[in-house]
Formats: structure tokens, C-alpha cells, sequence
């Protein structure tokens, strides 16, 4: 349990990211109360598909993945949130279960707010409405943007896409070119592209002999990154 003093400095935190960011200090001063601050290691789960709507979460730190529960008992990742996104909204504004579960792959910092206060705040604060409305709408053309994807593009162009996204979110330069500190399994990125993990393998192997991408400590390491955009980029 994190100390008071902890805990007010991690909360201050959300007071730099949507939806909080478009109220006044005098508002902020009124919410603030109604949030907590939640840690979760590596590996943990936040919650479980299924489960009723609790919370809401706003990621302050680490990188939580979305992830569905296969009949067979298997993990498919989704997506890969990070620190600056709501995790769990659709759920809460709908007061439907988790349509998926969310997974911490680090150490995992979250402001969570209970469903009811969050309603709450948003009947009272038409701005932070908005703001969430607009966060929404985002999530909901990433989600339209993935659908066309997986209906018209060539794997090696939604992988590629897929290594720019994560690297955006997680990546670190390095002298070997731009890490992305993920624990990804390649079934994790097969899932993500919706292919085989025998075809993402594949896929992987000739970027690799082509230069663009490396595997250096487990980590997979984009080399040039200028030409995997290229890839991302064709439709042919």
C-alpha cells in the first residue's frame, strides 16, 4: 500500500492527462478525493473479462495489454495501452462486463475511479465529458483503422505496422537501433497482426535477413526504421 505521501504525488499525475487536463484548478481541487492510486506488477491482471465494471483506469505508468481468453485457455493480446490512456471505459459507460482483460507487462501505476463517481464527474463536468467523448472516438477509429487492416493488407504490412506502433509506445534508442521493451511473445504478435505464429515468424525472419529488424536480449530491435515504415506504408 503506497504511503499518503505517494499517493497524492501519483494522483497529481492525472492531473496532466485527458480527461482531467481541461478542468480548472478549482475543479481538480473538488475530484481529486475521489481518485486512488493502484500498483501492479508484472504479470498481474487489473481485471478479467467478464467481470462486471468497476472502474476506470488511466495508465500513469507501465503498459497494460488487452487480452482476450480463448476457449483453449490461451492469452490473445489485443492491444498495448500506455501511460496517458483510459483503459476499460466502453465497460464503464455501458455498465456491461469487460468485453477483455487487462494484463500489466511491467510495473503498472493506474488512477482508478470507481464507475459511479466517474458518471458522476462527467454529469457535472460537461468538459471532461468531451474529453472523454473525443477519447472515445479515437479508440473507435484505431478500432475501425485495425478492421481494414485485417481485411486488405499484407501481413508483413500489418507486422511492420504493428512493430512502429509498439515501438512508439515502449521504444528505447539504443546504439543497436530502437528496442521495444515489451514481454511480446511472437504468438502475441501473430495475434495482434491476426495471422499464424508460423507466417509472423516467417515474416520476421526475412525482415531480419533484410536488415530492418533484430532480436538483441529477447528484445526485438528495429534497425531501419525508415524502411519498415516503407513497408507499413505499401499496399502492394
Amino acid at each position: 500500500m503506497p504511503s499518503k505521501r505517494v499517493q497524492t504525488a501519483s494522483v497529481e499525475l492525472a492531473r496532466k492527462i485527458p480527461p482531467f487536463t481541461v478542468l480548472s484548478q478549482e475543479e481538480w481541487e473538488e475530484i481529486r478525493s475521489s481518485l486512488y492510486v493502484r500498483r501492479y506488477e508484472e504479470g498481474t491482471f487489473l481485471f478479467f473479462e467478464g467481470d462486471p465494471p468497476t472502474a476506470l483506469y488511466l495508465i500513469l505508468e507501465g503498459h497494460i495489454a488487452l487480452v482476450r481468453h480463448s476457449p483453449e485457455g490461451r492469452d490473445i493480446v489485443l492491444d498495448v495501452m500506455r501511460p496517458g490512456n483510459m483503459v476499460g471505459e466502453l465497460a464503464v459507460f455501458e455498465g456491461v462486463p469487460y468485453s477483455a482483460s487487462g494484463k500489466a507487462l511491467d510495473c503498472v501505476q493506474v488512477v482508478a475511479i470507481p464507475r459511479d463517481k466517474f458518471l458522476h464527474l462527467l454529469a457535472r463536468y460537461p468538459r471532461m465529458a468531451t474529453a472523454v467523448i473525443y477519447d472515445l472516438t479515437r479508440r473507435v477509429r484505431h478500432l475501425s483503422d485495425l478492421v481494414q487492416s485485417l481485411v486488405i493488407e499484407r501481413v508483413e504490412q500489418r507486422l511492420a505496422r504493428i512493430l512502429l506502433r509498439l515501438a512508439k509506445i515502449s521504444g528505447e534508442y539504443t546504439d543497436e537501433g530502437w528496442a521495444i521493451n515489451l514481454p511480446l511473445t511472437r504468438q502475441d504478435l501473430a495475434d495482434m497482426a491476426g495471422t499464424t505464429v508460423e507466417t509472423a515468424i516467417r515474416t520476421l525472419s526475412r525482415l531480419r535477413k533484410e536488415g530492418v529488424v533484430d532480436t538483441i536480449h529477447g528484445r526485438i530491435v528495429i534497425r531501419d526504421p525508415e524502411r519498415l515504415s516503407e513497408i507499413a506504408e505499401t499496399s502492394e
